[in-house]
């Protein structure tokens, strides 16, 4: 426990050393004074005792702080939903009409119960990235999404100040979450566009509000409800982003449609979506049972999703595809896989690791048993430990993509 502690903080190891030596020569049988032991324990102990203190502190921001005051029984409520939806020997999978009919249930359910983990394992934007060798998780993060931006195709320079609404680009953040990729679009532009973040989970909206706050993130709003229904006029914003928050869509013809619906005409949207890859083999009884747990364990809708179908979907939607690529591939410029994320140190984080989503395990066990967590953080951790494993097989398959990017125009006729 020392040693880790010791390693915790800056200056550990040399203080490791003299803990060791001041261990040793206490517990040696050297012809030292009494009185000199007594001295020397007393400033051992003194030296120790904040040393454990400051490492503590800093170690603190680090460990996962689950309070779940937004979920009322969460050991019943996570028992209910993996019982529903995510039974992990296929007798209710993603394909089911039951799970497929209340599809809002299902992803704000499924939201309410991860996004503490979410956010302590992963960050503020909930998707993927591609990462170049030696590029750091979170930097990958921003890149991406100032990419995704940068493809809107809003005109600069802008005639808007931050403080001119009225003149200002309005777009559409599909499946805002908790406000991270809105915090970077909204600074890529300077704040001289209203974004307008539309979500399913209130505990989402109400954390997304508060990080804009303390960030002083100007000219954003929300709307709480279904992407399949915004409560807007048609043709009413200028351009539309996609995080990987469309793959909980049950019917992407429906989605595509509706975001076509609000788009102004000559207007882009960016979307990253799920889909098949060519390896992918449904005759496969591996392939597909990979895909059920991906569904199963992730809230979302891939089964079926091949590249093609996802693509004729954008097209019967009427948009216009302007270039489409999978940007986790080689040819892409990618040279970490996805999946690597859940695989070692090279993915990045090492609370994806195997040994890492071990220690959040028992951690989660350990605060249930004393009563630090609710009981049911610990089914919660194992049922994302469930998905991290699928995403990794996925990966190491071939068979799926979380960054199949469109960028895609509503023709001006």
């Amino acid at each position: 426990i020392t040693y880790l502690v010791c390693c915790a903080i800056p200056w550990g190891r040399p203080l490791l050393t003299v803990i060791r030596l001041v261990h040793d020569l206490l517990k040696s049988n050297y012809p030292t004074p009494n009185s000199a032991k007594k001295m020397l324990a007393t400033i051992f102990y003194a030296a120790a005792i904040p040393a454990a203190l400051y490492a503590f502190s800093v170690v603190y921001p680090y460990l996962p702080v689950f309070s779940y005051n937004h979920v009322s029984d969460l050991d019943n409520t996570i028992n209910k939903f993996e019982d529903q939806f995510v039974d992990q020997k296929g007798a209710k999978d993603a394909a089911s009409d039951k799970r497929r009919a209340e599809y809002t249930k299902t992803t704000e359910t499924f939201y309410n119960l991860i996004t503490d983990f979410y956010e302590y394992g992963w960050g503020q934007s909930f998707h993927f990235a591609p990462r170049y060798e030696g590029e750091d998780f979170h930097a990958s993060i921003k890149r991406y999404e100032h990419y995704v931006a940068s493809q809107l195709g809003i005109p600069t320079p802008w005639n808007a100040l931050p403080t001119e609404e009225k003149k200002m680009p309005r777009v559409l953040d599909v499946g805002c979450g908790i406000g991270g990729p809105m915090r970077s679009v909204a600074k890529f532009f300077k704040y001289r566009v209203r974004i307008t973040g539309v979500n399913i989970t209130a505990e989402h909206i109400q954390r997304a509000k508060r990080y804009n706050d303390r960030e002083g993130i100007k000219n954003c709003d929300f709307i709480q409800g279904d992407f399949n229904k915004i409560p807007v006029g048609d043709n009413t914003f200028d351009a539309i982003y996609d995080f990987e928050a469309t793959l909980h869509s049950t019917d992407t013809v429906t989605t595509f449609k509706e975001l076509y619906r609000v788009l102004k005409p000559g207007g882009r949207i960016v979307t990253a979506q799920y889909t098949l890859l060519d390896a992918y083999d449904e005759k496969n009884e591996s392939h597909v049972d990979i895909i059920r747990r991906v569904d199963n364990t992730n809230g979302c809708y891939c089964a079926g999703r091949k590249t093609a179908v996802t693509t004729k979907a954008l097209k019967d939607a009427g948009f216009k595809i302007l270039s489409n690529e999978d940007v986790f591939s080689k040819e892409a410029g990618s040279d970490i896989k996805f999946s690597e994320v859940f695989e070692g140190m090279r993915g990045g984080r090492f609370t994806g690791t195997q040994f890492g989503c071990w220690c959040t395990y028992i951690f989660c066990y350990l605060g249930e048993s004393l009563r630090i967590l609710p009981k049911g953080t610990a089914e919660v951790q194992s049922m994302l430990m469930g998905a991290a494993e699928s995403f990794k097989q996925a990966g190491r398959e071939k068979i799926l993509t979380p960054g199949m990017l469109y960028v895609l125009e509503k023709p001006k006729k």
